[in-house]
């Protein structure tokens, strides 16, 4: 489970993805029983959703803006929010709209070498020897394009967002962090 820093909306749709460094069985252990708990967590949290229970002006949204859009999962995360998990291509997607059908963020998995190189840079200056773990381009109705990059150094991980121009916006603390 992730909560995006933006919208502060639960993500229920893992696509998990592991460093890209070699890693260790002790580390790998660490790594799946994060995972499961991970899992078992987002069930307190979503209601995953057959199509029947998702607002049809969400359902027409959805299609309207993403019409190449497939195999898309509906949850319910919050009030009036319903997340919509799917594939564009080969591109694994999630997007929030509200039950009258605005939507409100796009998140779009990406990886590190396509971030802008600004964005690089100020990584690398504030979070040095920290290793990237996932990074995600964050689309919203307000705010337009940021980046989100989940990282961890031993046991320490945080969340932290950067503008387009490589300013820091916002650093949240992982689970684990003391």
């Amino acid at each position: 489970m992730r909560i995006s820093i933006i919208t502060g909306f639960i993500d229920n749709n893992i696509f998990p993805t592991l460093p890209s460094d070699p890693i260790n069985i002790k580390s790998m252990k660490k790594i799946t029983i994060l995972l499961l708990a991970t899992l078992a967590t987002s069930f307190c949290f979503a209601q995953t959703l057959t199509m029947d229970k998702v607002p049809p002006a969400a359902t027409n949204a959805f299609k309207q803006k993403f019409p190449n859009g497939s195999q898309p999962g509906w949850a319910k995360g919050g009030e009036n929010l319903y997340q919509v998990g799917f594939f564009t291509g080969k591109k694994m997607q999630t997007a929030l709209f509200d039950n009258t059908g605005k939507w409100l963020e796009t998140e779009t998995q990406i990886n590190y070498n396509a971030l802008p190189a600004k964005v690089q840079r100020a990584f690398e200056t504030e979070f040095d020897g920290y290793k990237v773990q996932e990074v995600f381009a964050v689309e919203t109705s307000d705010k337009g394009i940021a980046y989100e990059i989940i990282a961890y150094r031993g046991p320490r991980n945080f969340a932290a967002i950067f503008s387009a121009k490589g300013e820091l916006l916002k650093k949240e603390a992982g689970e684990g962090n003391e």
